[in-house]
């Protein structure tokens, strides 16, 4: 007699090898690499172009004065826009970080059309303090929110309110100190106004804070996306050391527009609009938080 024949049947469809257990899952292939390095490459040769035609003053006084009034707006109201599509875009980590970086750049935008309005539609010097004071002052506080969100994002209502009771309390305490400082040299020499001592006071404040917080976000990373939040952070790590640049009053005396420090707020203006598209794309469905399905 001879053994029976072991019957095998066969499931519908091939069978499927299954990976051996604590392999990880293979990812999903990503997708836009090629469109990031074009991006980047445009990035790169916006910067340099305007670089190369800063340190050569533009070629002459005229284009200078546009290039370094109009060309920072045109630069942070591109960064305004990215941002705030992005913001607009569904399934969205820390949305309301993404719209206080529109409404910050927004706001750099505004000061520097006003800059402009005066340099080169008007023909005359900025006045001190001025309406362009206003909205660079503006820009500070919506950043240095955006990056608390990014931070530590609330996740509930109390959350949300303990987070606006402390922005309060940190542009509340820079005004009051700013102030403070002004009226006590206004008193004891008798130099420029109060207002022109608070906003030259107010300017390096707000760069201390905005800086703070730039190196408290660099060792409190959320693990979502990390490449649009180092993007962000390097953005206004560069537009901070060129505000206290201009601050300086070394270079606060001498400067006009159109010289080299401009490229450094243009490239970070740049970045900024770079930053929430920086990171390459997968192509499975991601929930809100980011994981891959």
């Amino acid at each position: 007699m001879t053994a029976p024949t072991p019957v095998t049947t066969t499931l519908p469809g091939a069978l499927r090898a299954q990976p051996p257990a604590g392999m990880p899952h293979p990812r999903p292939p990503v997708t836009g690499g090629g469109t990031g390095v074009v991006r980047q490459l445009v990035l790169a040769l916006l910067c340099a172009g305007y670089a190369v035609g800063s340190a050569f003053d533009w070629g002459s006084n005229q284009i200078a004065l546009f290039m370094g009034d109009f060309g920072l707006t045109a630069a942070a109201g591109t960064a305004a826009v990215s941002c705030f599509l992005y913001a607009r875009s569904p399934r969205v980590r820390f949305r309301p970080a993404w719209l206080l970086f529109a409404l910050s750049s927004a706001m750099a935008a505004l000061g520097n059309a006003v800059w402009g309005w005066y340099e080169v539609v008007l023909q005359r010097p900025v006045p001190s303090p001025s309406y362009a004071d206003l909205f660079f002052l503006c820009f500070a506080p919506p950043a240095i929110v955006g990056l608390l969100v990014l931070a530590k994002r609330p996740v509930t209502k109390a959350g949300w309110i303990c987070l606006a009771l402390d922005a309060w309390l940190i542009g509340g305490s820079l005004l009051t100190l700013s102030w403070s400082l002004a009226l006590a040299q206004a008193a004891r020499f008798d130099g420029p106004s109060v207002a022109h001592t608070a906003l030259s006071l107010a300017y390096p404040l707000m760069d201390i804070a905005l800086v703070s917080m730039v190196l408290a976000l660099h060792f409190r990373r959320s693990p979502g996306n990390r490449t649009a939040v180092n993007t962000a952070i390097g953005a206004l790590a560069l537009t901070v050391m060129c505000d206290a640049l201009f601050t300086s009053p070394l270079l606060h005396s001498s400067y006009r527009s159109g010289q080299l420090l401009d490229a450094g707020w243009f490239a970070g203006s740049l970045l900024l609009a770079y930053a929430p598209w920086a990171a390459p794309r997968a192509t499975g469905a991601q929930d809100p938080d980011g994981h891959t399905r």
